[in-house]
């Protein structure tokens, strides 16, 4: 059971701590704050469209460092009350979007899956807002890594009051996209020109499921996005092309800081679900869609139905 930051274990006077207690000692240590401040002041968003694995919300992936191929970023976007969460040891960098403290145990331990006992953590995502899902999820993360086995490392905790700006009497997010460069080991506050492969059918994915799940092979480097039965669905086309503030009051759980892509982004899907069944996705065949990354960087289907 130990967290530990720059060496120094967190709560290490407190016997038996409450994920509250927890939560309110990291969010205090001075330490934190200054690889916050560090991490902030030095950022320039960088933008990335090939080379990079885009993982969506509610799913996690890993990625081998010797066996990354064409893979330089792996990263994720869009994360308001969501919770980004990077873990790396010597060999394998796993990376999960967050959206409830409900997943956060079977994500977390799918992702350290086949590490090592020394791990590198970077927690980013969340921030201070009235519904507390920022702080649910934020609670529950620290609670798994206090209570595990292995022991966590943080290199960088900018979660609640820690990733919250305001602008007239609102609160935002300072961080929501982020990428984990594998050359270097390192994290960037990022800009992805490109979020797919298949964005819509993965948020599909995503509906049918309970917990997050993984569409990555980290021993192959192919993108396996798994056969699902789902039929045409014409009630959803009115959905799709809904104004801004439906969508934003009915879709999300921060609509004042949504990015500018949400609204078309939930447009997208609507028009998918609504126009789209899974004979015409997958094929006769219903066999998963491959993907693959090739020498310029770009995801490319391997098996056309």
């Amino acid at each position: 059971m130990v967290v530990n930051i720059d060496n120094e274990v967190l709560a290490k006077e407190v016997i038996n701590p409450s994920p509250q207690r927890l939560l309110q000692e990291l969010l205090a240590n001075s330490v934190i704050k200054q690889k916050v401040d560090t991490f902030l002041n030095e950022m320039t968003q960088k933008r990335i469209c090939k080379h990079s694995l885009f993982v969506c919300q509610g799913e996690y992936s890993a990625v081998s460092f010797s066996k990354a191929d064409q893979i330089t970023w792996i990263g994720t976007a869009g994360a308001t009350t969501c919770h980004i969460v990077v873990i790396h040891d010597n060999d394998t960098v796993a990376l999960a979007h967050i959206d409830s403290p409900n997943s956060v145990d079977s994500t977390i331990e799918n992702m350290i899956s086949g590490m090592g006992h020394e791990l590198s953590l970077y927690v980013v995502g969340g921030f201070s807002e009235e519904k507390m899902t920022s702080y649910s999820i934020s609670s529950c993360l620290l609670e798994y890594f206090y209570l595990s086995e292995k022991h966590f490392n943080i290199q960088l905790w900018c979660t609640l009051d820690l990733n919250t700006k305001f602008s007239d009497e609102l609160s935002f997010p300072i961080l929501t996209d982020v990428a984990f460069r594998l050359e270097d080991r390192s994290l960037h506050n990022v800009i992805f020109d490109y979020r797919g492969p298949e964005l819509e059918l993965r948020s599909l994915l995503r509906q049918d499921s309970a917990q997050d799940f993984n569409i990555f092979d980290r021993e192959t480097c192919l993108i396996e996005i798994p056969y699902v039965e789902f039929e045409m669905d014409p009630r959803y086309r009115g959905a799709a092309s809904a104004p801004d503030n439906f969508l934003l009051s009915r879709c999300s759980t921060s609509p004042h800081c949504e990015p500018d892509y949400f609204c078309q982004d939930m447009r997208n899907f609507f028009l998918f679900i609504a126009t789209k069944d899974s004979n015409m996705v997958f094929g006769p065949n219903k066999e998963p869609m491959i993907y693959k990354m090739d020498n310029d960087g770009v995801w490319v289907r391997q098996n056309n139905n």
